[in-house]
């Protein structure tokens, strides 16, 4: 697949994040590992929706991990192989709501954000129901919701590196996303990156609407977990037997 969002700076996407957010990004992305290791020990199978440059596929993995890498972006799974010298993450290049295997995982992870990049009710459900078909009777999907706090832009700087992120609302819940990078190397050179892309604010219970009648039960709110990441995080835990449209009834306290 072309033209995807990160394709045109997946190479220095890695670097992007960690000078933009630095000991934030590291420690967010620990304790997503360590709460996966602590609700689904391994060997467990998971499958990774949204797994960008593996940034959960390659910890997971190295724990013990069967590991599934689902992305649409083909440069972005380039580097993710990079990491993965031993080829023991499988590796898929397709969208979420194309994904199709039959009750093989355990555990669905659709998280840092991954939501966002779906722009309408009809792609938020296929992705949904992907994630359902993927998982085993009593199988558990982990999901982020991000907060419309977290659609705006930031900028940062250093003697190597610059970057601006510009998010500007288009209509309704539809916004653009515009990155404009620029990396030098030691000898100062400059390479410079930009991109552009919608993505979508949901509300937490346009999505929960949409889980409950696949089938999935609200299991756990791991939100507390995560201060300041700016999402809500929950698991959802797919009927043992049965389901379907319609199958549960409305988690109330939600």
């Amino acid at each position: 697949m072309t033209d995807q969002p990160h394709s045109s700076w997946a190479e220095v996407y890695d670097i992007a994040y960690q000078r933009s957010f630095g000991d934030f990004y590291n420690c967010l992305t620990d304790a997503t590992v360590d709460l996966i290791a602590n609700r689904f020990p391994s060997p467990a199978r998971i499958v990774d929706f949204g797994a960008g440059t593996g940034r959960l596929s390659i910890p997971l993995s190295r724990k013990g991990y069967a590991v599934t890498a689902v992305e649409p972006c083909q440069e972005m799974l380039i580097q993710l192989k990079g990491k993965d010298p031993d080829n023991s993450i499988t590796n898929v290049c397709a969208r979420m709501e194309d994904f199709r295997c039959e009750g093989k995982f355990d555990v669905a992870l659709c998280v840092f954000t991954v939501i966002l990049y779906l722009l309408d009710e009809d792609s938020l459900k296929k992705s949904l129901v992907a994630a359902y078909g993927a998982l085993r009777p009593g199988g558990m999907l982990l999901l982020d919701i991000p907060a419309d706090a977290i659609f705006r832009g930031y900028s940062r700087r250093d003697p190597s590196f610059e970057r601006t992120v510009t998010v500007t609302r288009q209509n309704g819940s539809i916004y653009i996303y515009r990155e404009d990078l620029v990396v030098r190397d030691d000898d100062g050179n400059p390479t410079h990156y930009g991109d552009e892309f919608q993505i979508r604010h949901w509300s937490s219970q346009q999505v929960m609407d949409v889980l409950r009648e696949l089938g999935f039960v609200c299991y756990e709110d791991l939100t507390p977990h995560f201060s300041g990441a700016g999402s809500s995080y929950y698991t959802f835990k797919k009927a043992e037997q049965g389901g379907g449209l319609n199958a549960l009834p409305r988690v109330s306290h939600l």
